[in-house]
């Protein structure tokens, strides 16, 4: 998965599930990342990039604090396919 879509797509589950970043770092740091607690706001903003293993670790603190909350959504880690993410329609002007 491009750094892009998984930008977006970390981003889109902490909005969706309203998760304090604040606690997010605690948890992202405690899985050996060392980005700031800025640099992950900014990231999750979309303001700044981050290397491939900061993102991991930040999709791995989201996805464990959504399957402590029982949350539904997850975090994609680099290494994700999109297509199967969200498998692809075999004609692509149908809505099936």
């Amino acid at each position: 998965m491009n750094e892009a879509d998984q930008q977006a797509l970390t981003g889109a589950v902490i909005k969706e599930h309203r998760l304090d970043l604040g606690q997010l770092w605690l948890e992202f740091v405690s899985l050996g990342g060392d980005a700031s607690e800025g640099v992950i706001r900014d990231y999750c903003a979309g303001e700044t990039s981050l290397p491939p293993k900061e993102r991991d670790a930040l999709a791995q603190a989201v996805n464990e604090h959504c399957a402590a909350e029982g949350l539904p959504l997850r975090a994609p880690f680099s290494d994700s396919l999109l297509f199967l993410l969200h498998p692809q329609r075999t004609d692509p002007y149908s809505s099936k």
